[in-house]
């Protein structure tokens, strides 16, 4: 028999029916009594489950009390990236992480001891785990096991791939999060993030900063270039920002219309606008030739800056305000400056 990559213990292969007579082969490597001869029923019942379970849509696998696998069908073997036939005999607690080796060690005895105490099954509501396959890849499935008291107390194991439901949840997760024309974060999810933050740097006395961003006279670029022009205006602004604020320094966001904002978490007032900066050049530097626009055309944004360090603010709302008020102050200014809030 071939070994999978996860089989750490050595042991003999298991068969649920036997080769040549009407036996459970019970060849386990920590135990050595000879399992009792089925009845002619048991026999028939054993090999209609395993039918029955071959044609599962779900991957199932037959797991004795000791831990070792039974049986598995053919789904069970694909998603534990194992060969169906070599999955026999081996300990399925090889293909759990650490974590949950333990608990389901514990789990097995007591629910033989139990099944042996009132001969009823004993079933665990399905929870949300990670395997390790034969090829050492995770993958996150949803496990339900059903305790069988019977000639050979067995345990049966359903097993559910969420690897594309995650995938597609979060799919929607960052659609829901997304601004559609930009690409940005959208306001809801900068909402969210701003308060998580703010939580984050004042129960750690970290600074945190917000900068929010206007660009200057949108409404005139709109009605003397039409909106194409102007969606793509607001695109290449977007990419700007992007590139100056990666996911790993803060969020960058659209925050409504023609205004951007950011989330700058460990960053005080010098830092937030040493940012600030980049950007106005960034912008500044933008030209529309490839949309067929002249050279000279072009666009400047203002900015408002407010930093929480020490207690400035009590809340994140505050701290967004004294923002949007620093923006104006740069907007009564002349435009395309940057103002921090006092």
């Amino acid at each position: 028999m071939t070994s999978s990559p996860k089989l750490t213990r050595s042991q003999h292969s298991l068969s649920l029916v036997g080769e040549h007579h009407s036996t459970f082969s019970n060849e386990l490597h920590s135990e050595t009594q000879s399992a009792l001869p089925l009845t002619l029923f048991e026999q028939s019942s054993v090999e209609t489950i395993q039918l029955f379970i071959q044609h599962l849509t779900e991957a199932v696998i037959v797991v004795n009390a000791q831990g070792y696998i039974r049986f598995s069908n053919s789904r069970g073997a694909d998603l534990l990236a194992c060969p169906q036939s070599t999955l026999k005999g081996q300990d399925w607690r090889n293909f759990l992480t650490e974590h949950h080796q333990a608990r389901y060690n514990n789990l097995l005895s007591n629910d033989t001891q139990v099944g042996k105490d009132n001969g009823q099954p004993v079933q665990h509501p399905a929870e949300e785990i990670t395997l390790i396959t034969a090829s050492g890849k995770a993958k996150e499935v949803e496990l339900s096991i059903s305790y069988i008291p019977s000639h050979e107390p067995l345990f049966v194991m359903v097993i559910h791939d969420l690897t594309q439901h995650k995938e597609e949840n979060q799919k929607l997760r960052k659609l829901a999060a997304t601004d559609s024309l930009t690409g940005l974060a959208n306001r809801r999810y900068f909402d969210e993030i701003l308060q998580y933050q703010w939580d984050e740097c004042t129960d750690k006395l970290r600074p945190i900063s917000v900068v929010i961003i206007d660009v200057d006279y949108f409404k005139v670029f709109n009605d003397q270039f039409g909106h194409i022009q102007g969606d793509e205006c607001l695109r290449k602004i977007a990419k700007v920002i992007a590139d100056i604020v990666p996911i790993d320094i803060g969020l960058a966001a659209r925050y409504g219309g023609e205004e951007f904002a950011l989330i700058l978490p460990n960053h005080n007032a010098k830092m937030a606008l040493t940012i600030a900066q980049k950007i106005q050049q960034g912008i500044n530097a933008l030209r529309f030739t490839e949309q067929g626009l002249r050279d000279y055309v072009s666009v400047s944004a203002s900015q408002g800056i407010a930093s929480e360090l020490n207690g400035q603010f009590r809340t994140s709302m505050a701290m967004l305000c004294a923002a949007d008020t620093a923006l104006y102050r740069a907007k009564a200014d002349g435009r395309d400056r940057i103002n921090t809030s006092l």
